[in-house]
């Protein structure tokens, strides 16, 4: 394995690089000088990027949910950096889960917090040391992006309980880990995109054929919603757009404590409605 007494291209950990968000991403870390540790549950997925990216990326096979998983991927960024410093760790791994809490699998609201929660509870946990707390390292100190919503991390929505719970979680998290390495030196930065053209959001038309809910009080208000958020989605944000402005997260000297990215200023001014006048138009 080649390590960066070789390549002196600083290092970055993304969660979730199967496709989207974090595929995007690895691709201009990687076009920007950047070597890219990406991380993928299937390895056939892993193989895919690998002869994609080239040599600019390594894949990590691992579930974010799984903490011996996440270790032994630790590890092997530790062995490739050879005692320097990581730069950034993006904690982008997650999913979307929708629907009325009365019929909802609980496995369906334990996977959603599961990904997005303990995921980034574990990764962050794991990847410290590397980027700064082990002060027997070398180079600055590196930095946390943690994934959320500008609306999700901010607003509880009608049968989004499980995807919504898990951005303000991510949030609040972010908010204390902010304060918590401060003494270290490391950034912790949430970026909060609104509608992003990515394939997770596909789960919307699954779930509006949802049969489910179809013979409920639940199937009309929920359809509503549904139809809301694909109104929200009809301007996205492009993905190459969100993966630069991460980037810049990670690379500007003093970066916002949160970033909001989107096509649609409603988006912006909705999380700051009353939330009793909000209720009204649920």
């Amino acid at each position: 394995m080649a390590n960066l007494a070789k390549n002196e291209a600083p290092v970055v950990v993304v969660t979730g690089c199967s496709s989207g968000i974090g595929k995007e991403l690895a691709r201009m870390l990687i076009s920007n000088g950047y070597h890219v540790f990406g991380t993928t549950r299937s390895s056939h997925d892993s193989s895919i990027l690998a002869k994609e990216f080239g040599s600019g990326f390594k894949p990590l096979l691992m579930d974010v949910t799984n903490e011996s998983q996440v270790t032994k991927a630790k590890n092997k960024v530790e062995e490739y950096l050879c005692g320097k410093r990581l730069c950034a760790l993006v904690n982008n791994a997650g999913i979307a889960t929708l629907g009325p809490v009365e019929h909802m699998p609980t496995s369906d609201f334990l996977a959603q917090i599961n990904t997005k929660v303990l995921g980034t509870f574990l990764c962050t946990k794991a990847f410290l040391p590397l980027l700064g707390t082990d002060r027997g390292l070398n180079g600055p100190p590196g930095r946390i992006i943690n994934i959320s919503s500008i609306l999700g991390g901010r607003i509880g929505s009608p049968f989004m309980s499980a995807y919504c719970t898990s951005k303000h979680a991510v949030e609040a998290f972010s908010e204390s880990l902010r304060r918590e390495l401060k003494i270290f030196g490391i950034k912790v930065v949430i970026v909060a995109p609104g509608s992003v053209s990515t394939p997770i959001w596909e789960t919307l038309k699954t779930h509006s054929k949802n049969e489910k809910t179809s013979n409920t009080e639940y199937h009309i208000p929920f359809s509503n919603v549904l139809s809301a958020l694909q109104k929200f989605d009809n301007n996205p944000l492009p993905i190459e757009k969100l993966s630069k402005i991460i980037i810049k997260s990670i690379e500007t000297k003093k970066p916002k404590i949160r970033y909001t990215p989107t096509n649609d200023y409603l988006q912006k001014v909705w999380p700051l409605i009353p939330k009793s006048l909000m209720d009204k138009f649920f």
